[in-house]
This record gives C-alpha cells, structure tokens and sequence, in this order.
C-alpha cells in the first residue's frame, strides 16, 4: 500500500522517533517537494536523513497546487494534489481544513493520532498515550482534549 504524507504527521513521529510506523502500516509514502523541504530541507532542524520508504514526487498540475494554495498551505497543497494526480486514495493530514478538503475531494484520510491508532491495532504499539503525549510535549502538537481522551478511553487506555 501507498500513502502520501503532508509535514505534520511526519514531524510528529520523528520526534517521537517512530517514523517507522508509516513504512509498517504502508510500506511507501509519497511526499511532494513543498513536504520534502519542510521536513527534511536544511533550515528544518531535523538531522535524521530521509527514510528509505519517502519517496519523493514531482508535481505535473501546477494550476491545482496553486489553486488549493488559495486556502492551505503549499504542503498540504501539494499532498492533495500529488495523492490525486498518482491516484492513491489514502493521505495523512491533521490540518481541520486541509483534511476537509481532501475528504471532499474523495481521499480516505488519517492524522497523525490516527496512524499511531492503526498501528496499536495492528499490533505495532503496545500504547499509543505516551507517544502521544511525547509528540505534543516536543512538537506542541494540538488535539483537543475530548477527541484524545475519547480514543484512548476506546482503546482502553487512561485519558490525559
């Protein structure tokens, strides 16, 4: 299976060093090169190299990215268009409108919370709470607390 990634997700599960958790539910991620230089460009911050599973897309509809741009951010921008030019249906997101978005442009779409909740059950993460809490405390990641403690009350684990 194939997914493409905008930056958020990613960050966050680098700094939680589990970045290995998209090639085992997926096994390829897709980036665009807005994502790319975000991520892993010079000015990023992050010294861990790019995984040998992210592979990196160029773009051929500069008319959608630009028009996508018009309301998200050139990264979010650029996954939805490369997820829809490649013709994979599943996108990792957690920007509220660049998720919107993408669900009305008929892409299958998980967050950052979500992945680490499919990895859990398949049976990657004995506990997704204190990854969970490792990347909001390194990155101020944001979630709101009712949907957090929803799924982690569903998945049997203490709320926050």
């Amino acid at each position: 299976m194939i997914v493409v990634s905008d930056s958020s997700p990613l960050i966050a599960l680098l700094s939680a060093d589990r970045i290995d958790l998209l090639e085992r539910l997926f096994g390829t991620a897709l980036i665009p090169p807005a994502v790319r230089d975000e991520v892993f460009g010079s000015s990023s911050g992050i010294t861990d190299s790019m995984p040998n599973f992210i592979h990196v897309e160029s773009l051929p509809i500069e008319t959608a990215t630009r028009f996508l741009r018009m309301s998200l951010h050139q990264g979010e921008s650029e996954a939805i268009v490369l997820a829809l030019d490649k013709g994979i249906d599943k996108i990792i997101l957690d920007d509220k409108q660049a998720r919107e978005t993408a669900d009305r442009l008929g892409l299958s779409v998980i967050g950052t919370f979500g992945v680490l909740m499919l990895a859990k059950e398949k049976g990657h993460l004995d506990a997704v709470r204190p990854i969970m809490l490792q990347i909001m405390e390194r990155i101020n990641f944001r979630i709101a607390p009712n949907v957090l403690n929803r799924a982690l009350t569903h998945m049997n684990e203490l709320p926050v």
